[in-house]
């Protein structure tokens, strides 16, 4: 069982940064972005599976084996980077700016805010502080693509809203489009529900304690959760630094492997990486078989083809940190 061990030196936002208590004056002008925002459909996915959640044990305890790589943040690499693969990193350290939705960065034209009544502030010291209703961080551009990704990013849990749902956590989203709106009546690129874009790998670390996986392969219609408890089933605490990596690539026979690292040292020396959850999507984790046959795809599609968009997301944030963001494409383990 993985264990929460409170690590000296790394609880609580750096110093010199006070609590907030109203948003930051803006001091870049709004980028206007070519996303839309999305909607309150997507802000709970519970409920909408298909069918029971399956619980399972945590995976045995595995430590990356260090590939002697670290990213432009100084954190290790568990996966080797693809060779002329993509690769993005958040530009936090500079230029104070407040970015609500929607909006793209104007010193990013690959990062997006597009969630609601959300706000990004990012001091220009490498951190980023979040808090809004619906929290919705698209990274990615049309025109390019993301495949097999490892994204590294550390996270800090402050406060929710009175009001926030029950899946409230550090959530994230892989090879996806624009379709996360359950109001969207209009047709994509391949003259279908608009709605079948929104399809994605999802990853969750709950503040309840749960860690979860789930597909969707037609918003808001989902797959069934693949949960295991962490922390002896205790909540995430608040205050405290957690390295999460997120990792999606495709394995022999239209497989596609999921899994969800966990470093609790603060980045100490690169982190200390355990696998904490993960799961092989290898056929039959379905949706609605009338759902599928609207997007002309089986109700166990596996999501195999590169896609524009990753997402960072959350719901009822009064206070959120982000810190050493990063997305690779990399080269999957032999088989």
């Amino acid at each position: 069982m993985f264990l929460w061990v409170l690590t000296s030196g790394c609880s609580g936002p750096e110093p010199g940064l006070e609590p907030r208590e109203e948003a930051p004056a803006q001091s870049a002008p709004p980028t206007p972005s070519p996303l839309e925002p999305d909607s309150d459909a997507d802000s709970e996915p519970e409920g909408k599976t298909s069918t029971p959640v399956i619980e399972q044990p945590p995976p045995p305890k595995d430590s990356a084996v260090p590939t002697g790589e670290v990213d432009v943040f100084g954190t290790s690499i568990l996966y080797p980077s693809a060779p002329g693969g993509r690769t993005w990193a958040a530009k936090w350290n500079e230029n104070p700016r407040t970015l609500s939705n929607p909006q793209t960065d104007p010193l990013d034209s690959e990062f997006h805010v597009r969630g609601s009544h959300q706000k990004l502030e990012i001091p220009g010291n490498g951190l980023a502080r979040s808090w809004g209703d619906i929290v919705r961080l698209y990274i990615g551009t049309w025109g390019l693509s993301w495949l097999n990704i490892e994204l590294t990013v550390y996270e800090m849990r402050v406060a929710e809203q009175d009001d926030a749902p029950g899946t409230a956590g550090f959530e994230f989203q892989t090879r996806t489009r624009d379709g996360h709106r359950g109001d969207d009546n209009r047709l994509n690129h391949r003259g279908l529900d608009k709605r079948c874009d929104g399809h994605a790998y999802s990853y969750a670390l709950r503040f309840d304690g749960r860690v979860v996986l789930q597909k969707e392969l037609k918003h808001p219609f989902y797959t069934s959760q693949i949960t295991t408890q962490l922390w002896e089933g205790q909540p995430l605490p608040s205050d405290q630094w957690v390295g999460i990596k997120v990792i999606t690539y495709n394995l022999p026979g239209d497989a596609v492997k999921l899994e969800l690292w966990v470093d609790l040292t603060d980045g100490e020396s690169g982190g200390h990486w355990e696998k904490v959850h993960e799961y092989i999507d290898a056929g039959g984790w379905s949706i609605d078989e009338e759902e599928a046959a609207s997007c002309k795809i089986a109700p166990d599609h596996r999501i195999t083809t590169p896609q524009p968009f990753v997402v960072i997301r959350n719901d009822g944030v009064r206070e959120q940190w982000l810190k050493k963001l990063t997305i690779r494409e990399i080269q999957p383990p032999p088989q």
